[in-house]
C-alpha cells in the first residue's frame, strides 16, 4: 500500500529517524535517531511523551516489549 493520507508527522527528534516500533495495543510508538534519543510518544494525540537520552551514539534499533501501553523498550545503538 502507497497510500500515505494517513500519515503524520511528529516534530521532535534533532536528526534522522532509523527505526519506530509499536506498543501492541497500538497507542504508543517509540522511535530511534541518530539524535543519540529514543522517544516515546502517544499516537492518539501525537504528543511527546518522554524523552530516553543517554545513548553515546546513533541509536538503530528498537523493540516494544511491555503487554500494552510500551513503556518498557530495548534499544541497540552503533
Amino acid at each position: 500500500n502507497t497510500d500515505t493520507s494517513d500519515c503524520v508527522e511528529l516534530e521532535g527528534h534533532q536528526d534522522s529517524v532509523n527505526s519506530i516500533a509499536y506498543s501492541l495495543n497500538g497507542m504508543t510508538l517509540v522511535s530511534a535517531s541518530d539524535d543519540h534519543t529514543c522517544r516515546l510518544w502517544d499516537v492518539t494525540n501525537r504528543a511527546q511523551l518522554r524523552i530516553f537520552r543517554g545513548a553515546t551514539a546513533s541509536v538503530r534499533r528498537q523493540v516494544v516489549s511491555s503487554p500494552n501501553d510500551g513503556t518498557i523498550f530495548a534499544s541497540v545503538g552503533n
